[in-house]
Protein backbone atom coordinates (compact mmCIF):
# COMPACT_ATOMS: atom_id res chain seq x y z
CA UNK A 1 0.00 0.00 0.00
CA UNK A 2 2.82 2.38 0.90
CA UNK A 3 4.65 1.61 -2.36
CA UNK A 4 1.43 2.18 -4.29
CA UNK A 5 1.03 5.56 -2.60
CA UNK A 6 4.63 6.50 -3.39
CA UNK A 7 4.12 5.61 -7.06
CA UNK A 8 0.90 7.65 -7.08
CA UNK A 9 2.63 10.69 -5.56
CA UNK A 10 5.52 10.45 -8.03
CA UNK A 11 3.12 10.20 -10.95
CA UNK A 12 1.07 13.11 -9.59
CA UNK A 13 4.21 15.19 -9.14
CA UNK A 14 5.25 14.52 -12.75
CA UNK A 15 1.77 15.47 -14.01
CA UNK A 16 1.70 18.65 -11.95
CA UNK A 17 5.25 19.60 -12.95
CA UNK A 18 4.41 18.97 -16.61
CA UNK A 19 1.20 20.97 -16.34
CA UNK A 20 2.88 23.92 -14.61
CA UNK A 21 5.75 23.83 -17.11
CA UNK A 22 3.47 23.69 -20.16
CA UNK A 23 1.18 26.44 -18.84
CA UNK A 24 4.19 28.64 -18.17
CA UNK A 25 6.21 27.99 -21.32
CA UNK A 26 3.42 28.02 -23.94
CA UNK A 27 2.78 31.81 -23.70
CA UNK A 28 6.54 32.40 -23.87
CA UNK A 29 6.80 30.17 -26.95
CA UNK A 30 3.89 31.96 -28.62
CA UNK A 31 5.45 35.35 -27.97
CA UNK A 32 8.90 34.13 -29.09
CA UNK A 33 7.60 32.47 -32.27
CA UNK A 34 5.58 35.58 -33.11
CA UNK A 35 8.62 37.78 -32.50
CA UNK A 36 10.88 35.58 -34.64
CA UNK A 37 8.29 35.40 -37.43
CA UNK A 38 7.72 39.16 -37.41
CA UNK A 39 11.47 39.74 -37.34
CA UNK A 40 11.88 37.57 -40.45
CA UNK A 41 9.02 39.33 -42.24
CA UNK A 42 10.50 42.74 -41.43
CA UNK A 43 13.91 41.55 -42.63
CA UNK A 44 12.38 40.32 -45.92
CA UNK A 45 10.56 43.61 -46.37
CA UNK A 46 13.86 45.44 -45.82
CA UNK A 47 15.53 43.18 -48.39
CA UNK A 48 12.75 43.91 -50.89
CA UNK A 49 13.08 47.63 -50.27
CA UNK A 50 16.86 47.51 -50.69
CA UNK A 51 16.52 45.39 -53.84
CA UNK A 52 14.14 47.94 -55.32
CA UNK A 53 16.52 50.79 -54.49
CA UNK A 54 19.57 48.95 -55.88
CA UNK A 55 17.92 47.97 -59.15
CA UNK A 56 16.65 51.51 -59.74
CA UNK A 57 20.15 52.83 -59.09
CA UNK A 58 21.72 50.26 -61.42
CA UNK A 59 19.11 51.02 -64.07
CA UNK A 60 20.03 54.69 -63.93
CA UNK A 61 23.74 53.84 -64.12
CA UNK A 62 23.27 51.60 -67.19
CA UNK A 63 20.92 54.05 -68.89
CA UNK A 64 23.43 56.83 -68.31
CA UNK A 65 26.20 54.64 -69.69
CA UNK A 66 24.25 53.87 -72.89
CA UNK A 67 23.14 57.50 -73.20
CA UNK A 68 26.72 58.62 -72.81
CA UNK A 69 27.84 56.39 -75.69
CA UNK A 70 24.99 57.63 -77.89
CA UNK A 71 25.72 61.26 -77.00
CA UNK A 72 29.41 60.73 -77.75
CA UNK A 73 28.70 59.38 -81.25
CA UNK A 74 26.13 62.08 -81.87
CA UNK A 75 28.68 64.74 -80.88
CA UNK A 76 31.22 63.33 -83.34
CA UNK A 77 28.65 63.35 -86.14
CA UNK A 78 27.67 66.94 -85.42
CA UNK A 79 31.27 68.22 -85.13
CA UNK A 80 32.87 66.60 -88.18
CA UNK A 81 31.87 66.53 -91.86
CA UNK A 82 30.86 63.22 -93.49
CA UNK A 83 34.10 63.00 -95.46
CA UNK A 84 36.16 62.80 -92.26
CA UNK A 85 34.40 59.56 -91.31
CA UNK A 86 35.43 57.99 -94.61
CA UNK A 87 39.09 58.82 -94.01
CA UNK A 88 40.93 56.15 -92.01
CA UNK A 89 43.41 58.60 -90.47
CA UNK A 90 40.69 60.99 -89.33
CA UNK A 91 38.55 58.12 -88.03
CA UNK A 92 41.57 56.76 -86.17
CA UNK A 93 42.09 60.11 -84.41
CA UNK A 94 38.41 60.22 -83.52
CA UNK A 95 38.60 56.66 -82.17
CA UNK A 96 41.57 57.51 -79.96
CA UNK A 97 39.65 60.40 -78.49
CA UNK A 98 36.45 58.42 -78.01
CA UNK A 99 38.02 55.26 -76.58
CA UNK A 100 39.88 56.88 -73.68
CA UNK A 101 37.17 55.67 -71.27
CA UNK A 102 37.75 52.10 -72.46
CA UNK A 103 34.10 51.55 -73.29
CA UNK A 104 34.44 51.69 -77.14
CA UNK A 105 36.29 48.77 -78.76
CA UNK A 106 36.19 49.94 -82.39
CA UNK A 107 34.68 52.60 -84.64
CA UNK A 108 33.21 51.92 -88.07
CA UNK A 109 31.62 53.99 -90.85
CA UNK A 110 29.13 52.29 -93.21
CA UNK A 111 27.56 53.87 -96.28
CA UNK A 112 23.79 53.96 -96.64
CA UNK A 113 24.21 51.26 -99.28
CA UNK A 114 25.60 48.89 -96.63
CA UNK A 115 29.21 49.08 -97.86
CA UNK A 116 31.90 49.64 -95.24
CA UNK A 117 33.65 52.98 -95.70
CA UNK A 118 36.23 52.91 -92.90
CA UNK A 119 37.08 50.85 -89.81
CA UNK A 120 39.36 51.42 -86.84
CA UNK A 121 39.81 48.65 -84.30
CA UNK A 122 41.22 45.18 -83.58
CA UNK A 123 38.91 43.28 -85.95
CA UNK A 124 39.96 44.88 -89.28
CA UNK A 125 40.57 41.56 -91.04
CA UNK A 126 37.18 40.10 -89.97
CA UNK A 127 35.10 43.06 -91.20
CA UNK A 128 37.04 44.33 -94.25
CA UNK A 129 34.86 44.29 -97.34
CA UNK A 130 31.74 43.16 -95.46
CA UNK A 131 28.30 44.09 -96.69
CA UNK A 132 25.71 45.05 -94.03
CA UNK A 133 22.66 45.56 -96.22
CA UNK A 134 21.03 42.33 -95.01
CA UNK A 135 21.87 42.86 -91.29
CA UNK A 136 18.72 43.55 -89.22
CA UNK A 137 20.48 46.07 -87.01
CA UNK A 138 21.62 48.07 -90.08
CA UNK A 139 18.11 48.38 -91.47
CA UNK A 140 16.78 49.33 -88.05
CA UNK A 141 19.32 52.12 -87.52
CA UNK A 142 18.42 53.61 -90.90
CA UNK A 143 14.79 53.60 -89.83
CA UNK A 144 15.23 54.93 -86.28
CA UNK A 145 18.47 56.95 -86.62
CA UNK A 146 19.62 55.48 -83.25
CA UNK A 147 20.10 51.82 -82.46
CA UNK A 148 21.40 49.76 -79.54
CA UNK A 149 21.74 46.09 -80.41
CA UNK A 150 21.44 42.90 -78.36
CA UNK A 151 24.54 40.94 -77.57
CA UNK A 152 25.62 39.01 -80.65
CA UNK A 153 28.77 37.54 -82.25
CA UNK A 154 28.48 38.82 -85.85
CA UNK A 155 31.51 38.80 -88.08
CA UNK A 156 33.82 39.10 -85.04
CA UNK A 157 32.71 35.73 -83.55
CA UNK A 158 32.83 37.35 -80.09
CA UNK A 159 29.88 38.47 -77.94
CA UNK A 160 29.40 42.21 -78.26
CA UNK A 161 26.76 44.84 -78.82
CA UNK A 162 26.83 47.96 -80.89
CA UNK A 163 25.57 51.51 -80.70
CA UNK A 164 24.88 53.03 -84.13
CA UNK A 165 23.70 56.46 -85.31
CA UNK A 166 23.10 58.03 -88.75
CA UNK A 167 23.86 61.54 -89.83
CA UNK A 168 20.88 63.83 -90.32
CA UNK A 169 20.80 63.03 -94.04
CA UNK A 170 21.15 59.29 -93.38
CA UNK A 171 24.00 59.14 -95.87
CA UNK A 172 26.15 56.99 -93.56
CA UNK A 173 26.05 55.12 -90.27
CA UNK A 174 28.59 55.63 -87.48
CA UNK A 175 28.82 52.39 -85.53
CA UNK A 176 30.73 51.76 -82.28
CA UNK A 177 31.29 48.36 -80.64
CA UNK A 178 30.89 48.58 -76.87
CA UNK A 179 33.30 46.78 -74.60
CA UNK A 180 31.05 44.15 -73.03
CA UNK A 181 33.47 43.66 -70.15
CA UNK A 182 33.24 47.32 -69.19
CA UNK A 183 29.49 47.15 -69.56
CA UNK A 184 29.23 43.94 -67.54
CA UNK A 185 31.33 45.41 -64.74
CA UNK A 186 28.50 47.85 -64.07
CA UNK A 187 26.46 44.89 -62.78
CA UNK A 188 29.11 43.50 -60.45
CA UNK A 189 28.44 46.27 -57.98
CA UNK A 190 24.79 45.15 -57.82
CA UNK A 191 25.59 41.72 -56.38
CA UNK A 192 24.27 41.34 -52.82
CA UNK A 193 25.20 38.25 -50.82
CA UNK A 194 27.16 35.15 -51.79
CA UNK A 195 24.38 33.71 -53.92
CA UNK A 196 23.10 37.00 -55.34
CA UNK A 197 23.00 37.63 -59.07
CA UNK A 198 22.43 40.46 -61.55
CA UNK A 199 22.10 40.24 -65.33
CA UNK A 200 20.29 41.70 -68.34
CA UNK A 201 17.96 39.74 -70.62
CA UNK A 202 16.15 40.74 -73.78
CA UNK A 203 12.46 40.27 -74.47
CA UNK A 204 12.97 36.63 -75.45
CA UNK A 205 14.82 35.80 -72.23
CA UNK A 206 18.31 35.55 -73.75
CA UNK A 207 21.11 36.66 -71.44
CA UNK A 208 22.67 39.94 -72.60
CA UNK A 209 25.29 39.94 -69.85
CA UNK A 210 26.96 37.01 -68.07
CA UNK A 211 25.31 35.72 -64.94
CA UNK A 212 27.38 36.42 -61.85
CA UNK A 213 26.53 32.87 -60.71
CA UNK A 214 27.65 31.52 -64.13
CA UNK A 215 24.14 30.45 -65.14
CA UNK A 216 23.92 29.65 -68.85
CA UNK A 217 20.24 30.53 -69.13
CA UNK A 218 17.44 31.80 -66.97
CA UNK A 219 14.96 29.37 -65.38
CA UNK A 220 11.33 28.98 -66.37
CA UNK A 221 10.00 30.87 -63.29
CA UNK A 222 12.44 33.68 -64.10
CA UNK A 223 11.24 33.71 -67.72
CA UNK A 224 7.70 34.40 -66.48
CA UNK A 225 8.98 37.64 -64.91
CA UNK A 226 9.72 39.06 -68.38
CA UNK A 227 6.65 41.22 -68.78
CA UNK A 228 6.42 44.91 -69.45
CA UNK A 229 5.83 47.04 -66.38
CA UNK A 230 6.68 50.54 -65.33
CA UNK A 231 9.24 51.26 -62.69
CA UNK A 232 10.79 48.54 -60.52
CA UNK A 233 8.91 45.35 -59.70
CA UNK A 234 9.84 43.12 -56.74
CA UNK A 235 8.67 39.50 -56.55
CA UNK A 236 9.51 36.72 -54.07
CA UNK A 237 9.83 33.17 -55.39
CA UNK A 238 10.66 30.76 -52.58
CA UNK A 239 13.86 31.89 -50.88
CA UNK A 240 14.77 34.29 -53.68
CA UNK A 241 13.68 37.88 -54.20
CA UNK A 242 13.66 39.14 -57.80
CA UNK A 243 13.76 42.84 -58.66
CA UNK A 244 13.21 43.75 -62.33
CA UNK A 245 13.09 46.96 -64.33
CA UNK A 246 13.21 47.81 -68.02
CA UNK A 247 16.05 49.92 -69.38
CA UNK A 248 15.32 53.02 -71.44
CA UNK A 249 15.88 51.24 -74.75
CA UNK A 250 12.82 49.08 -73.95
CA UNK A 251 14.58 45.97 -75.26
CA UNK A 252 16.51 44.95 -72.15
CA UNK A 253 15.24 43.86 -68.74
CA UNK A 254 17.57 44.31 -65.80
CA UNK A 255 17.05 41.44 -63.35
CA UNK A 256 18.42 41.46 -59.81
CA UNK A 257 18.35 38.34 -57.58
CA UNK A 258 18.80 38.23 -53.81
CA UNK A 259 19.00 34.90 -51.98
CA UNK A 260 17.10 35.62 -48.75
CA UNK A 261 19.17 33.44 -46.35
CA UNK A 262 22.29 35.42 -47.38
CA UNK A 263 20.71 38.60 -46.02
CA UNK A 264 19.24 37.30 -42.76
CA UNK A 265 22.33 37.56 -40.56
CA UNK A 266 20.62 39.96 -38.17
CA UNK A 267 17.53 37.76 -38.17
CA UNK A 268 19.62 34.67 -37.40
CA UNK A 269 21.28 36.52 -34.52
CA UNK A 270 17.88 37.55 -33.21
CA UNK A 271 16.60 33.99 -33.54
CA UNK A 272 19.60 32.59 -31.72
CA UNK A 273 19.24 35.12 -28.89
CA UNK A 274 15.52 34.31 -28.69
CA UNK A 275 16.30 30.59 -28.53
CA UNK A 276 18.77 31.17 -25.70
CA UNK A 277 16.14 33.22 -23.86
CA UNK A 278 13.58 30.45 -24.38
CA UNK A 279 16.02 27.84 -23.06
CA UNK A 280 16.82 29.98 -20.02
CA UNK A 281 13.12 30.67 -19.43
CA UNK A 282 12.26 27.00 -19.91
CA UNK A 283 14.91 26.01 -17.35
CA UNK A 284 13.51 28.58 -14.93
CA UNK A 285 9.93 27.40 -15.44
CA UNK A 286 11.04 23.78 -15.11
CA UNK A 287 12.65 24.54 -11.76
CA UNK A 288 9.58 26.48 -10.62
CA UNK A 289 7.27 23.70 -11.83
CA UNK A 290 9.35 21.08 -10.01
CA UNK A 291 9.37 23.14 -6.81
CA UNK A 292 5.63 23.86 -6.76
CA UNK A 293 4.64 20.35 -7.85
CA UNK A 294 6.80 18.91 -5.09
CA UNK A 295 5.30 21.39 -2.62
CA UNK A 296 1.71 20.58 -3.66
CA UNK A 297 2.30 16.82 -3.62
CA UNK A 298 3.89 17.14 -0.18
CA UNK A 299 0.78 19.02 0.98
CA UNK A 300 -1.47 16.37 -0.56
CA UNK A 301 0.60 13.59 1.03
CA UNK A 302 0.40 15.38 4.37
CA UNK A 303 -3.35 15.72 4.02
CA UNK A 304 -3.59 12.01 3.14
CA UNK A 305 -1.53 11.14 6.21
CA UNK A 306 -3.74 13.30 8.40
CA UNK A 307 -6.79 11.63 6.89
CA UNK A 308 -5.23 8.23 7.54
CA UNK A 309 -4.56 9.26 11.15
CA UNK A 310 -8.15 10.38 11.53
CA UNK A 311 -9.33 7.10 10.03
CA UNK A 312 -7.08 5.19 12.42
CA UNK A 313 -8.35 7.31 15.29
CA UNK A 314 -11.96 6.75 14.31
CA UNK A 315 -11.30 3.03 13.92
CA UNK A 316 -9.62 3.01 17.34
CA UNK A 317 -12.53 4.90 18.87
CA UNK A 318 -14.98 2.53 17.22
CA UNK A 319 -12.98 -0.43 18.49
CA UNK A 320 -12.89 1.03 21.98
CA UNK A 321 -16.62 1.66 21.78
CA UNK A 322 -17.23 -1.94 20.72
CA UNK A 323 -14.94 -3.21 23.50
CA UNK A 324 -16.74 -0.91 25.91
CA UNK A 325 -20.14 -2.22 24.87
CA UNK A 326 -18.87 -5.79 25.13
CA UNK A 327 -17.27 -5.09 28.53
CA UNK A 328 -20.44 -3.38 29.72
CA UNK A 329 -22.48 -6.39 28.68
CA UNK A 330 -20.05 -8.82 30.34
CA UNK A 331 -19.86 -6.68 33.50
CA UNK A 332 -23.64 -6.47 33.64
CA UNK A 333 -24.00 -10.24 33.25
CA UNK A 334 -21.37 -10.82 35.95
CA UNK A 335 -23.08 -8.37 38.32
CA UNK A 336 -26.27 -10.43 38.38
CA UNK A 337 -24.65 -13.65 39.69
CA UNK A 338 -22.48 -11.57 42.03
CA UNK A 339 -25.62 -10.10 43.54
CA UNK A 340 -27.10 -13.61 43.93
CA UNK A 341 -23.87 -14.82 45.57
CA UNK A 342 -23.88 -11.81 47.90
CA UNK A 343 -27.51 -12.53 48.81
CA UNK A 344 -26.69 -16.16 49.60
CA UNK A 345 -23.70 -15.08 51.70
CA UNK A 346 -25.98 -12.72 53.63
CA UNK A 347 -28.47 -15.55 54.13
CA UNK A 348 -25.64 -17.77 55.47
CA UNK A 349 -24.56 -15.00 57.83
CA UNK A 350 -28.12 -14.82 59.18
CA UNK A 351 -28.48 -18.60 59.56
CA UNK A 352 -25.11 -19.32 61.11
CA UNK A 353 -25.74 -17.58 64.51
CA UNK A 354 -28.92 -19.68 64.94
CA UNK A 355 -26.86 -22.87 65.00
CA UNK A 356 -25.30 -24.26 68.16
CA UNK A 357 -21.61 -23.33 67.97
CA UNK A 358 -20.82 -26.42 70.15
CA UNK A 359 -22.56 -28.63 67.61
CA UNK A 360 -20.53 -27.28 64.69
CA UNK A 361 -17.02 -28.61 64.90
CA UNK A 362 -15.61 -25.96 62.43
CA UNK A 363 -17.80 -22.98 63.31
CA UNK A 364 -14.94 -20.45 63.28
CA UNK A 365 -13.75 -21.80 59.90
CA UNK A 366 -17.22 -21.22 58.46
CA UNK A 367 -17.31 -17.64 59.72
CA UNK A 368 -13.85 -16.93 58.28
CA UNK A 369 -14.75 -18.47 54.92
CA UNK A 370 -17.99 -16.47 54.71
CA UNK A 371 -16.09 -13.23 55.40
CA UNK A 372 -13.49 -14.08 52.70
CA UNK A 373 -16.24 -14.90 50.22
CA UNK A 374 -17.96 -11.63 51.02
CA UNK A 375 -14.67 -9.68 50.63
CA UNK A 376 -13.85 -11.17 47.22
CA UNK A 377 -17.38 -10.76 45.92
CA UNK A 378 -17.29 -7.09 46.94
CA UNK A 379 -13.88 -6.76 45.26
CA UNK A 380 -15.27 -8.32 42.07
CA UNK A 381 -18.22 -5.90 42.23
CA UNK A 382 -15.82 -2.93 42.50
CA UNK A 383 -13.90 -4.18 39.45
CA UNK A 384 -17.04 -4.58 37.35
CA UNK A 385 -18.23 -1.19 38.55
CA UNK A 386 -14.97 0.41 37.33
CA UNK A 387 -15.17 -1.50 34.07
CA UNK A 388 -18.70 -0.24 33.52
CA UNK A 389 -17.53 3.32 34.26
CA UNK A 390 -14.60 3.15 31.85
CA UNK A 391 -16.41 1.40 29.03
CA UNK A 392 -19.58 3.45 28.95
CA UNK A 393 -20.19 5.28 25.67
CA UNK A 394 -17.90 8.26 25.03
CA UNK A 395 -19.89 11.41 24.42
CA UNK A 396 -18.78 14.77 23.09
CA UNK A 397 -20.60 16.40 26.00
CA UNK A 398 -18.52 18.17 28.61
CA UNK A 399 -19.16 17.61 32.31
CA UNK A 400 -17.53 18.40 35.67
CA UNK A 401 -14.45 16.21 36.11
CA UNK A 402 -12.50 15.54 39.30
CA UNK A 403 -9.02 15.17 37.87
CA UNK A 404 -7.55 13.41 40.94
CA UNK A 405 -10.31 10.79 40.88
CA UNK A 406 -9.80 10.37 37.14
CA UNK A 407 -6.07 9.73 37.70
CA UNK A 408 -6.72 7.17 40.43
CA UNK A 409 -9.35 5.38 38.37
CA UNK A 410 -7.05 5.28 35.33
CA UNK A 411 -4.14 3.95 37.41
CA UNK A 412 -6.32 1.14 38.76
CA UNK A 413 -6.40 -0.41 35.26
CA UNK A 414 -2.60 -0.56 35.13
CA UNK A 415 -1.86 -1.31 38.80
CA UNK A 416 -1.44 -5.04 38.25
CA UNK A 417 1.04 -4.45 35.40
CA UNK A 418 3.07 -2.09 37.62
CA UNK A 419 3.11 -4.62 40.50
CA UNK A 420 4.09 -7.42 38.12
CA UNK A 421 7.15 -5.45 36.93
CA UNK A 422 7.94 -4.16 40.44
CA UNK A 423 7.34 -0.56 39.34
CA UNK A 424 6.57 1.93 42.06
CA UNK A 425 3.89 4.44 41.13
CA UNK A 426 3.80 7.56 43.32
CA UNK A 427 0.79 9.86 43.31
CA UNK A 428 1.28 13.52 44.19
CA UNK A 429 -2.28 14.75 43.95
CA UNK A 430 -3.21 18.29 44.97
CA UNK A 431 -5.97 17.87 47.58
CA UNK A 432 -7.33 21.33 46.73
CA UNK A 433 -7.49 20.66 42.98
CA UNK A 434 -10.76 22.12 41.68
CA UNK A 435 -13.09 20.31 39.31
CA UNK A 436 -13.09 21.48 35.68
CA UNK A 437 -15.57 21.27 32.83
CA UNK A 438 -14.09 18.97 30.16
CA UNK A 439 -14.58 15.61 28.41
CA UNK A 440 -13.44 13.21 31.12
CA UNK A 441 -13.41 10.03 29.07
CA UNK A 442 -11.20 11.52 26.36
CA UNK A 443 -8.84 12.93 29.01
CA UNK A 444 -8.75 9.48 30.64
CA UNK A 445 -7.76 7.96 27.27
CA UNK A 446 -4.75 10.31 27.14
CA UNK A 447 -3.77 9.53 30.78
CA UNK A 448 -4.05 5.81 30.12
CA UNK A 449 -1.72 6.13 27.12
CA UNK A 450 0.88 8.29 28.94
CA UNK A 451 0.98 6.06 32.06
CA UNK A 452 1.22 2.94 29.90
CA UNK A 453 4.14 4.52 27.94
CA UNK A 454 5.85 5.44 31.24
CA UNK A 455 5.59 1.84 32.50
CA UNK A 456 7.08 0.59 29.22
CA UNK A 457 9.92 3.15 29.46
CA UNK A 458 11.09 2.18 32.98
CA UNK A 459 10.87 -1.59 32.36
CA UNK A 460 11.48 -3.41 35.67
CA UNK A 461 12.16 -1.99 39.13
CA UNK A 462 11.49 1.55 38.00
CA UNK A 463 9.49 4.47 39.29
CA UNK A 464 6.68 6.59 37.90
CA UNK A 465 5.42 9.79 39.53
CA UNK A 466 2.07 11.35 38.69
CA UNK A 467 1.51 14.92 39.89
CA UNK A 468 -1.53 17.18 39.68
CA UNK A 469 -1.59 20.94 40.28
CA UNK A 470 -3.55 23.98 39.24
CA UNK A 471 -3.29 27.67 38.47
CA UNK A 472 -5.99 30.28 38.07
CA UNK A 473 -6.32 29.37 34.39
CA UNK A 474 -5.38 25.69 34.09
CA UNK A 475 -5.19 22.17 35.47
CA UNK A 476 -1.73 20.56 35.14
CA UNK A 477 -0.94 16.83 35.11
CA UNK A 478 2.63 15.51 34.95
CA UNK A 479 3.65 11.91 34.26
CA UNK A 480 7.32 11.45 35.15
CA UNK A 481 9.47 8.32 34.76
CA UNK A 482 13.08 7.46 35.57
CA UNK A 483 13.65 5.62 32.30
CA UNK A 484 16.35 6.32 29.68
CA UNK A 485 14.70 9.54 28.47
CA UNK A 486 14.01 10.66 24.89
CA UNK A 487 16.82 11.14 22.35
CA UNK A 488 16.96 14.34 20.25
CA UNK A 489 16.22 12.37 17.05
CA UNK A 490 13.13 10.79 18.63
CA UNK A 491 12.04 14.11 20.16
CA UNK A 492 11.81 15.63 16.65
CA UNK A 493 9.35 12.95 15.51
CA UNK A 494 7.58 11.98 18.72
CA UNK A 495 4.27 13.61 17.73
CA UNK A 496 4.32 12.36 14.12
CA UNK A 497 1.65 9.82 13.16
CA UNK A 498 2.87 6.20 12.85
CA UNK A 499 6.21 6.97 14.53
CA UNK A 500 7.02 4.51 17.32
CA UNK A 501 10.09 3.27 19.18
CA UNK A 502 8.37 0.08 20.34
CA UNK A 503 9.03 -3.30 18.81
CA UNK A 504 7.00 -4.29 15.76
CA UNK A 505 3.58 -5.45 16.77
CA UNK A 506 3.62 -3.63 20.14
CA UNK A 507 2.76 -0.14 18.91
CA UNK A 508 1.09 1.65 16.01
CA UNK A 509 2.73 5.03 16.51
CA UNK A 510 -0.68 6.67 16.87
CA UNK A 511 -0.91 6.98 20.69
CA UNK A 512 0.93 10.27 21.18
CA UNK A 513 -0.40 11.73 17.94
CA UNK A 514 -3.98 10.97 18.98
CA UNK A 515 -3.27 12.18 22.52
CA UNK A 516 -1.99 15.49 21.18
CA UNK A 517 -5.08 15.89 18.99
CA UNK A 518 -7.38 15.12 21.94
CA UNK A 519 -5.69 17.60 24.29
CA UNK A 520 -5.64 20.31 21.61
CA UNK A 521 -9.35 19.71 20.90
CA UNK A 522 -9.98 20.19 24.65
CA UNK A 523 -8.27 23.57 24.39
CA UNK A 524 -5.10 22.47 26.16
CA UNK A 525 -1.51 21.55 25.40
CA UNK A 526 0.77 18.55 25.91
CA UNK A 527 4.57 18.74 26.05
CA UNK A 528 7.42 16.25 26.30
CA UNK A 529 10.85 16.90 27.82
CA UNK A 530 13.81 15.17 29.46
CA UNK A 531 14.65 15.58 33.12
CA UNK A 532 18.16 16.63 34.13
CA UNK A 533 18.33 13.69 36.58
CA UNK A 534 17.26 11.26 33.87
CA UNK A 535 13.98 10.04 32.49
CA UNK A 536 11.24 11.93 30.70
CA UNK A 537 8.31 14.08 31.75
CA UNK A 538 5.01 14.60 29.91
CA UNK A 539 2.98 17.62 30.97
CA UNK A 540 -0.74 18.01 30.22
CA UNK A 541 -2.28 21.45 30.57
CA UNK A 542 -6.05 21.87 30.17
CA UNK A 543 -8.14 25.00 30.74
CA UNK A 544 -9.75 25.42 34.17
CA UNK A 545 -13.47 25.88 33.55
CA UNK A 546 -15.51 25.87 36.73
CA UNK A 547 -19.24 25.63 37.21
CA UNK A 548 -21.14 28.89 37.55
CA UNK A 549 -24.57 29.55 39.00
CA UNK A 550 -25.82 30.00 35.46
CA UNK A 551 -24.54 26.50 34.64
Amino acid sequence: MRQHKEKYYKKLQKLLAGGFFICGIIPILIIAITSVYNSRQVAIQDIQGNASQIIVHQRDVINNFLKHQIDLLNTLINLFPPDDFSNIDTLDRLFLAASKSGAIVDLQTIAASGRQLAYVGPYREQVTGKQYTDQPWFREVLERSVYVSDIFSGYRNLPHFVVALTDPLKSYVLRATINSSAFNSLLHRAQVGTHGDAFIVNTTGALQTPSLQRAEAITEPERKLIRHHSGAEVVQLGNTIYATTWLDNGKWLLMFKVYIPDMLTAYYDHRQHTLLIILATASFFLAIAYYFSRLFVARIAGTDRETAVMDQQMAHIEKMANVGRLAAGVAHEINNPLQMIMAQIGWLEELLPEEEPEALKNYDEYVTTINKMKHHVERAAVITHRLLGFSRKIRAEQEPVETNALVEETLSFLQKEAEHNNIKVNLHLDPDLPATITEGHRLQQVLLNLIDNALDAVGHDGQVDITTSSTEQSINIQVVDNGPGISSEVMKQIWNPFFTTKEQGKGTGLGLSISQNIIQSLGGNIEAANRTEGGSVFTITIPLRQLTHHD
